[in-house]
């Protein structure tokens, strides 16, 4: 069994055998596309990371968290709660 985080395949490998498997069995390829759809709308296996310094719960100097009672952020901090700041120009 794989661990968690350890079983990334290919997109492109996935639509390939899934195009064979469907071959195989119907011997048709006219679901194809709503398969390349499907499989393209699934979510990516890595994740954008927003480290804490760039985070909207960040105070103004970008070395507290506001959300976590005031815990220290550390130059590579990150976490599952992060919302990406906007940026104002």
């Amino acid at each position: 069994m794989a661990e968690v985080g350890t079983d990334l395949i290919s997109r492109q490998a996935a639509i390939d055998a899934l195009h064979m498997h469907l071959m195989y069995r119907m011997g048709t390829d006219s679901n194809k596309k709503r398969l390349d759809d499907w499989i393209n709308s699934l979510p990516s296996a890595h994740p954008e990371i927003i480290r804490c310094r760039e985070c909207k719960f960040a105070s103004g100097d970008s070395r507290i968290c506001m959300k976590f009672d005031h815990s220290p952020i550390g130059e590579l901090d990150f976490c599952s709660f992060a919302e990406r700041r906007e940026v104002t120009t």
